[in-house]
């Protein structure tokens, strides 16, 4: 599935995200995607999305997931 992150400056064709917990930033969770092309050099993961809280992160998920059920095609655009 095609998801656009939500700083809204990349495009990726992602077969896999999960919810991390955040310690570093502000933000306490994050969604992480995982795309295909990857190598020995480069990390095949980036974060999709940052939330201020878990419920936040599993909503955002979950709506992901929705859209992935119905059979959507086209771009998924983060909150």
């Amino acid at each position: 599935m095609w998801i656009r992150t939500q700083c809204k400056k990349q495009l990726i064709n992602v077969i896999r995200i999960s919810f991390q917990r955040n310690i570093a930033s502000k933000n306490k969770a994050v969604l992480i995607g995982q795309f295909a092309n990857s190598s020995f050099f480069q990390s095949n993961q980036i974060v999709v999305g940052e939330y201020r809280t878990k419920e936040e992160a599993l909503a955002e998920l979950s709506a992901i997931e929705e859209a992935i059920s119905k059979g959507e095609k086209g771009v998924y655009s983060v909150k």
